[in-house]
């Protein structure tokens, strides 16, 4: 089994508990990257649609509805 030490932090992990880091890593990684797509077709969306599923708008200045 392959033991690592991590400079600075004192940290001791085994090859395993690494992977396992890594895979959290990756998986955050991914779940980011799904967020902001996500963010970018609804920022992509006209304002009225936007407007009526709650999204927030960046300029409610440009766009009032009195």
């Amino acid at each position: 089994m392959t033991t690592l030490t991590y400079r600075g932090s004192g940290k001791t992990l085994t090859s395993s508990e690494s992977r396992f880091d890594l895979a959290h890593y990756a998986r955050k990684l991914v779940l980011a990257w799904n967020r902001w797509r996500t963010a970018r077709e609804i920022e992509a969306m006209p304002f009225d649609i936007r407007k009526d599923i709650g999204w927030p708008s960046t300029d409610d200045s440009k766009h009032r509805t009195m």
